[in-house]
């Protein structure tokens, strides 16, 4: 129950504006390339709509992943409303929870408006919904909810430019991870590939997550590609919270 209040009280500060912002962006963004491609094949414009669509999602979610993960905490911090919670009857734990939370919500609303807006777009070119796009926006939502996670636990205790640096790298090289494997097996022989094995093995393959080439150019893709997505980002997610709640627990607030 004190997780729930939490997380409402979260979703209430979030989803001020910020919601409808994202929605504007991402809304004139496709009116903008509708522009641009409009003298191409009606192919080549709905998979470049569908495909800008895709990224765009997962770069806005990414922004606002670290933008307001964040800074939440920040101002927490901040405006000393966090050191509430040792005078009142709510575990650390259960703050850590609902403030993420209270967060995954928020991203959901912008992950579904923008969905509708890109489902919209497309339908307009070729007259018919692809729903073969939703695998692909479910996980990347699963996506963002991983990058909220490390967000939360990098600002617990690192400052808000730091915070935001490792943020971003980590979605880098989530997204390198495969690359990174691939030159230690080309080139075996190099001092530092250790290293480059000890980052491939403890951070996230966010490629594991990434649909978006399939659903666009509808490609065959494994059976379970999309159970498997769910089940290892959400693992991650576990895992992380924990992590940060442990930190927070250890952190001294007075």
């Amino acid at each position: 129950m004190r997780v729930c209040a939490v997380a409402l009280n979260t979703f209430k500060e979030t989803v001020r504006n910020r919601v409808l912002l994202n929605i504007l962006f991402f809304a004139v963004g496709l009116i903008l390339l509708s522009l641009v491609v409009g003298d191409w094949s009606l192919y080549e414009q709905v998979k470049v709509i569908k495909d800008f669509g895709l990224s765009a999602m997962s770069i806005f979610g990414l922004l606002i992943a670290i933008f307001i993960g964040i800074r939440l905490m920040v101002q927490e911090m901040e405006q000393k409303t966090v050191y509430l919670i040792v005078s009142k009857p709510i575990r650390r734990w259960e703050f850590v929870i609902g403030k993420y939370l209270g967060l995954a919500v928020t991203l959901a609303l912008n992950v579904l408006f923008m969905s509708i807006a890109l489902w919209a777009a497309a339908f307009m070119m070729e007259g018919t919904i692809d729903w073969g796009l939703a695998p692909a926006i479910l996980l990347i939502y699963v996506e963002i909810l991983l990058i909220v996670a490390f967000a939360l636990l990098f600002s617990s205790f690192m400052t808000p430019t730091l915070s935001a640096l490792a943020t971003l790298i980590v979605f880098v090289i989530g997204h390198l991870s495969e690359f990174l494997l691939d030159f230690v097996k080309l080139y075996p022989d190099k001092g530092y590939h250790w290293l480059l094995r000890l980052i491939y093995y403890t951070a996230p393959n966010l490629e594991k997550l990434n649909l978006k080439m399939a659903v666009v150019e509808h490609l065959e893709r494994p059976p379970h590609d999309v159970a498997y997505g769910l089940v290892y980002g959400l693992a991650y997610m576990l895992i992380l919270l924990l992590v940060t709640a442990a930190v927070f627990e250890r952190k001294d607030l007075k």
